[in-house]
């Protein structure tokens, strides 16, 4: 047990409960404070944010300089998904304070997985085919679908989900591209090119990348008319980095092209949004690579995400470890 009961907050909507409840039931048993919030105006008005040790947070709070400095005995941001973009991590990083979330094997795989079903299923039309049951007069004379073998994918973003999906393609012997913006060895059978000389050259366009101030907003109009008047382009990261009004102007006037769509923004996706009028757009509300698996290990890695930080021990899933031993040592009095 530490050496005095530290205070964890969990901010995070309703929905979010399930993943939630261990957690917190574990921290109470242990003789924690911990609070629930699933609004950043009820939680600010708190007082809890001048106390807290640890802010367990995801699509509530945006947690950047100001509020830090608000939370002196701050250790740790935890996100319990992949994302983290309610955290500014340079200062996190800065004011020493440890970024974590939950990149878990079955998280990252199940939206690889998901991300590769999206892909065949736009080439192969699932959807529509789905409709010539009720209405086989509808059945086109001659075949639309596309083979994703020997078509080019381009991927934006490599990280564990990017990577997991090109080691998916693999056996589908289709030709593998990614745009990363720090450069590096990609791994073999995957080209690095630039953003532009992507999306002209794909058939395939995935967005995979982390939402930050780099990505907000990265690919709007301009950019989205680069890409083949038939691509594929599919997003399951975050609608913020690519412009819906755009898209859906694009695939209205492209007939050939094909939507999947996971994200948007805002969430959820507004009723009279011109995407769900398109006739060739797969949308799903946020939730395609949601798995049982995946939700099944959420709440135990979130728990250990927190003891972790409570025994000033970093968390496996630190995602600026940079930072780690210096931290440690801050800590190390107040650890078990």
């Amino acid at each position: 047990m530490s050496q005095s009961p530290s205070t964890i907050d969990f901010l995070g909507p309703d929905d979010f409960g399930g993943i939630f409840e261990d957690a917190i039931r574990g921290l109470r048993a242990r003789g924690h404070d911990v609070g629930r919030f699933a609004d950043a105006s009820d939680y600010l008005a708190s007082g809890r944010l001048g106390r807290v040790d640890v802010l367990v947070d995801v699509d509530v709070l945006q947690v950047g300089a100001a509020e830090m400095d608000a939370a002196p005995r701050l250790r740790a941001l935890i996100s319990p998904v992949i994302g983290t973009e309610e955290f500014d991590h340079a200062a996190a990083t800065a004011r020493n304070i440890l970024i974590a979330n939950g990149q878990t094997v079955e998280n990252y795989t199940s939206m690889a997985e998901a991300t590769v079903m999206l892909i065949l299923a736009s080439l192969y039309e699932f959807d529509k085919a789905i409709t010539y049951m009720d209405d086989p007069s509808s059945r086109p004379g001659y075949p639309r679908a596309r083979m994703l073998r020997g078509r080019t994918v381009g991927i934006i973003g490599l990280g564990k989900i990017g990577m997991a999906v090109a080691e998916r393609l693999q056996p589908f012997a289709c030709d593998v591209q990614a745009y990363v913006r720090t450069p590096r060895d990609l791994g073999q059978g995957i080209r690095p090119v630039g953003l532009d000389d992507l999306l002209r050259t794909s058939d395939v366009v995935v967005v995979a990348t982390e939402l930050n101030e780099h990505t907000r907003g990265l690919l709007g109009a301009d950019k989205l008319a680069l890409m083949k008047p038939n691509a594929v382009f599919v997003n399951i990261a975050r609608g913020a980095i690519s412009n819906d009004a755009a898209l859906a102007a694009l695939a209205k006037e492209r007939t050939g092209m094909r939507l999947a769509l996971d994200v948007f923004d805002p969430e959820p996706l507004d009723p009279a949004s011109p995407l769900r009028a398109l006739p060739n757009a797969i949308l799903t509300p946020h939730m395609v690579g949601h798995t049982c698996d995946t939700f099944d290990r959420m709440p135990l890695v979130l728990l250990e995400n927190v003891l972790d930080v409570l025994d000033a021990k970093a968390p496996r899933f630190t995602l600026n470890p940079a930072v780690a031993p210096s931290w440690s040592a801050k800590w190390a009095g107040d650890a078990r």
